[in-house]
C-alpha cells in the first residue's frame, strides 16, 4: 500500500496544503507543535473512518472554520484510489472512495491499512488492560469484516444490561435474555482476539530473539475471565462464560455493572516467563511493544499480500540506535512516516523524502 499525496483544507492548523510523498521513507521534521502529527492523523482517518487522536470529528476543523476537506491518493491492492473526507461541524462526517460514498466506517476495512506507533503506545504493558485491548481491536478492525461490528453490537448490549442492573428491581428474565445475546457476541471477539494474538506471538518470538540475540524468548497471553485462555477452550467459549455468569451473577447484582465479558479481558506480555509488567526493565518494556508493533506490519503482509502504512509519530527518539537502526534497514519493503525534531539522525537514509512542516505549511521537501 502506498500513500502518493494527501491535500488539508482547514484541518487542524492547515489551511490549504497539498503534499507529495516517497513510495519508501518519508521524514516529516520541524519544530514541536507545527502540524507534523496532524499529517499522520490525515493518512490514519482512511483506514478506520475516525481520528487516532481526537474524540470528536469536529476538533479536527481548523479554529474558526464550520467544515475540513482531505483528499488522499493511493495504491491498494495494485490499484490507484481516491479518497475524500468532509468534516463538517453540524452535518455528518462524509467519506467516499472513488466516488463511492462509505455509509459505515466498517466499510473502509481493507481500503488502506496501517500501523500506527507513537510514544504513547511505549507505556501500553505499564498502563490498565484497556489501552492494550484498545490496540488489538484497531488492528484486528483492519483485517477482519464484520469485528467492528461485533465489536459495536457488543457494547450496545452491555450498557443494555448496565442499565438493567441498575434498576430497583431487575427483570431476570430480561437479564437472562441479555446475556445469551452477550455470550454471543463476547465468545466471537474472544475467539477472534485469541487467534489474533497467537498469530502475533509466533511472528513477535522471531524478532525478539533477533533484539536480543538470542537471549529473550517472548510470549503473549489472553486472559479472559481472569483465566489464561488455551486452545482447547477455545471452542467452548460461550458455555464457560455460560457458567461463569452463574457464579458471578452475585457480584453484578451488588456492584451493579456488567463484569463479565471480552471488555474486562488482558493480554499479558512475558519474557522468559515472567511478567513484564511486573518485571520487566522499562527497556524491556518499550522493546517489546517494538516487536508487536513490527509483528503487526508483517501479518498484515501475511493475510493480505501487502504491507500496511507504517506512521512512527516522535517515537525514534525514544529508541537506542540498536532500535531505530532495526526499524530502518528491516522495515524496507513498506512506505514508513516518520514525524521528529532533528532529521540529522536520518541522515545515513538513502532513499526518502524529507518534508519541513512548519505552522502547517510544507516549508521545504527534499528527494534523496
Amino acid at each position: 500500500m502506498i500513500v502518493n499525496d494527501i491535500s488539508f483544507k482547514n484541518f487542524r492548523n492547515y489551511e490549504n496544503e497539498k503534499i507529495e510523498f516517497n513510495r519508501k521513507v518519508n521524514v516529516i521534521y520541524g519544530n514541536n507543535a507545527q502540524g507534523k502529527t496532524n499529517i499522520l492523523e490525515g493518512i490514519y482517518l482512511f483506514s478506520l473512518g475516525k481520528s487516532n487522536r481526537a474524540s470528536k470529528d469536529h476538533e479536527m476543523i481548523k479554529f474558526g472554520e464550520s467544515s475540513a476537506e482531505i483528499n488522499m491518493n493511493f495504491i491498494s491492492k495494485e490499484n490507484e484510489n481516491f479518497g475524500e473526507i468532509i468534516i463538517d461541524k453540524v452535518k455528518r462526517k462524509k467519506i467516499v472512495i472513488n466516488d463511492i460514498p462509505v455509509k459505515k466506517n466498517s466499510e473502509l476495512v481493507g481500503k488502506l491499512n496501517v500501523v500506527f506507533f507513537g510514544p504513547e503506545y511505549l507505556s501500553l504493558i505499564r498502563e490498565g488492560p484497556k489501552k492494550r485491548r484498545k490496540n488489538i481491536d484497531i488492528m484486528i478492525s483492519q483485517l477482519k469484516v464484520g469485528y467492528l461490528n461485533a465489536i459495536s453490537e457488543y457494547r450496545k448490549i452491555t450498557e443494555q444490561k448496565s442499565r438493567l442492573l441498575k434498576e430497583e428491581k431487575v427483570d431476570e428474565l430480561l437479564l437472562s435474555v441479555l446475556n445469551e445475546k452477550l455470550f454471543e457476541f463476547a465468545a466471537y471477539i474472544i475467539k477472534v482476539r485469541y487467534e489474533y494474538i497467537k498469530k502475533i506471538e509466533k511472528i513477535a518470538q522471531k524478532v525478539q530473539l533477533d533484539i536480543s540475540g538470542g537471549k529473550e524468548e517472548l510470549t503473549l497471553d489472553y486472559i479472559s475471565c481472569g483465566e489464561k485462555i488455551e486452545q482447547s477452550s477455545v471452542y467452548n467459549i460461550r458455555d464457560i462464560l455460560r457458567e461463569k455468569s452463574k457464579d458471578i451473577f452475585k457480584r453484578e447484582m451488588k456492584y451493579r455493572e456488567c463484569i463479565l465479558g471480552p471488555h474486562r479481558d488482558d493480554i499479558e506480555f512475558r519474557i522468559n516467563g515472567s511478567d513484564l509488567k511486573l518485571f520487566g526493565s522499562q527497556g524491556q518494556q518499550k522493546t517489546a511493544i517494538l516487536v508487536q508493533k513490527i509483528a503487526e506490519v508483517e501479518l498484515f503482509r501475511g493475510e493480505i499480500g501487502e504491507y500496511p502504512i507504517l506512521l512512527l509519530d516522535d517515537i525514534m527518539s525514544e529508541l537506542d540506535n540498536l532500535r531505530q537502526d532495526y526499524v530502518l534497514n528491516k522495515l524496507e519493503n513498506m512506505q514508513i512516516f516518520i514525524t521528529c525534531t532533528d532529521k540529522e539522525r536520518f541522515k545515513s537514509l538513502s532513499r526518502g523524502n524529507f518534508i519541513k512542516i512548519e505552522k502547517g505549511s510544507v516549508l521545504e521537501c527534499t528527494c534523496i
